[in-house]
């Protein structure tokens, strides 16, 4: 369904003190189903539904936040990262999300992403204690706050581009996603597999089924929503991605570009495919916003292509995930041509490239965004360099057998780039003079290097009756599961990976920005219409 008009096109600001408003419900900053947790009043205010907006004092100008809240976690100099993740100097500027691809990997994205919530659920308290009394203190529970409440663009290549549409376009929470996960990766790696070379590995027709059936479930339209019976209601799984086309398949006649000053902040996801466009090494972008490029675009960005395409948003999975071998790749009709897509991997894996050269078509050269958190699948073995060693042995120096050995390394070294996403990384850290500002990377450094992107092995588990099971790809997702929680708990930064903190501090300080930026626009909503609109659209209130 499309969204409805949001109204002005630039805002409007106030010359004078706004009349005062009408008293409006809490929001929700977590899912419908959410349940409220005890605190110490009888009824407390409560922040669970997306249909609501939500009470706040605002004696506290919303750029300031930050300069008048004194905490020991956001004291010190700009190379710890404190003094970024305190200061809020427009509450509006974009906060970004971008996540790899990398097959069943992706598992370890969403659990990054999980400590995340569960840190900006622990910012989000020493707020409410510091700014409200006991008695008006709302709950934050961090298996239900939505992302999408967070970030306004979430970008994502491959099995990214299906986490950012999940968190994005259907508004999911990370615990849901993750179940979800666990689903689609027996879906998808879980039947038998094609023993024909070269062939593709994989049917498609499993991913599309199971997306339509996540769409069905959790789509985040109103006239959508469950019946009396926990069934959802006029949903078929055919939903468009571009947010403003309605069901049967309109577009508007005028339109509106994204641009800084729109009041519509709805949260967008791009993924990321790859069409024959003779661009070996641009991706082509399937966006839920219309982008326009304008003449005053610096020539060093990127433009990749403008609009957003008619796609249904299962076929915008199948194209940003047809990896090459895997799935076939995805043919469809757009603007009267016909394309064919494939993994967008075969472009940019890591999708924070792209991010930041749309960002600087937006905003300008001179700009930095709030913050742009890249979240990658696990780190290559770089060990794979295209070199190929000695085989033991005299057959080793038959030059057949090292040309066969070649051959196998260069192959090998082609597989290990196409999930490869450190050389974006690389070039965003030298762009952003580190990751102790805006830009921040997390990535498992060791013990995925090389597990496949198919890989779903089995595991067999006792439960408490000491009854055995067979649980399909529980080795696999144990395995990723153990790394991340390492990689989360390392308590000492790596200067190799140009770390300046270890993990958790990163995480702790990125769910700091957020918090503040998330409590600084909440405060804006009552200088004037526009903020207002603004403030509601983020929260999903006009869909």
């Amino acid at each position: 369904m499309a969204l409805g008009t949001v109204g002005l096109r630039s805002p409007r600001m106030p010359t004078a003190d706004p009349p005062p408003s009408p008293k409006l419900p809490e929001i929700n900053l977590m899912s419908d189903s959410a349940t409220q947790t005890d605190v110490e009043v009888a009824t407390p205010p409560r922040i669970l539904s997306e249909s609501a907006s939500l009470d706040v004092d605002v004696a506290t100008p919303p750029c300031i936040l930050s300069d008048t809240t004194s905490l020991a976690s956001s004291q010190g100099d700009d190379h710890t990262g404190k003094s970024w993740a305190s200061v809020v100097n427009d509450p509006w500027h974009p906060l970004i999300l971008c996540l790899d691809g990398g097959g069943i990997r992706g598992y370890s994205s969403l659990l990054i992403l999980k400590k995340l919530m569960v840190e900006i659920a622990r910012w989000e308290r020493i707020f409410e204690a510091m700014e409200r009394p006991t008695s008006q203190r709302r709950t934050f529970d961090e298996n239900e706050l939505l992302p999408c409440h967070y970030f306004d663009f979430m970008y994502g290549t491959s099995t990214g581009g299906l986490i950012a549409t999940m968190l994005g376009r259907l508004r999911m929470n990370v615990n849901v996603c993750l179940d979800t996960y666990k689903i689609v990766g027996n879906e998808l790696f879980g039947k038998r597999r094609s023993s024909i070379p070269l062939a593709t590995k994989y049917d498609h027709v499993p991913l599309e089924k199971a997306v339509r059936k996540i769409i069905m479930e959790h789509c985040p339209i109103p006239s959508h929503r469950r019946d009396s019976d926990g069934k959802h209601i006029n949903c078929d799984g055919l939903d468009w991605h571009p947010w403003h086309i309605d069901d049967e398949g309109n577009e508007p006649d005028d339109l509106e570009q994204w641009h800084k000053d729109i009041d519509n902040r709805l949260c967008q996801s791009i993924c990321l495919t790859a069409t024959h466009n003779k661009r070996a090494t641009e991706a082509y972008l399937l966006r839920t916003y219309n982008h326009v490029y304008s003449v005053m675009t610096p020539e060093f960005v990127t433009e990749y292509n403008t609009g957003a395409e008619k796609l249904r948003i299962w076929q915008v999975t199948r194209a940003t995930s047809a990896a090459p071998f895997y799935f076939q790749s995805l043919i469809a009709d757009v603007a009267n041509e016909t394309k064919e897509f494939k993994d967008g991997g075969i472009r940019e894996n890591n999708p924070s490239g792209a991010a930041w050269s749309e960002f600087i078509s937006l905003y300008g050269a001179h700009v930095e965004p709030a913050l742009l958190l890249s979240v990658g699948t696990g780190r290559p073995n770089r060990e794979r360099d295209g070199f190929a060693e000695t085989w033991p042995g005299p057959v080793g120096h038959w030059a057949l057998m090292r040309k066969f050995a070649e051959t196998f390394a260069v192959v090998n070294h082609m597989l290990v780039k196409y999930t490869d996403g450190e050389l974006k990384h690389d070039m965003l850290v030298n762009q952003a003079q580190g990751m102790h500002g805006w830009y921040k990377r997390l990535n498992v450094d060791t013990g995925l290097e090389d597990m496949k992107l198919d890989s779903w092995e089995p595991s067999e588990e006792i439960d408490d009756k000491g009854t055995t099971r067979h649980v399909p790809g529980g080795k696999t997702l144990a395995t990723i599961k153990d790394v991340t929680e390492k990689y989360l708990n390392r308590t000492k930064e790596i200067r190799e990976l140009k770390e300046y903190a270890p993990p958790r501090t990163m995480i702790s300080q990125t769910a700091e920005k957020l918090v503040r930026h998330r409590r600084a626009r909440e405060k804006t909503k009552d200088l004037s219409d526009f903020d207002r609109r603004r403030w509601e659209s983020l929260l999903g209130q006009h869909l």
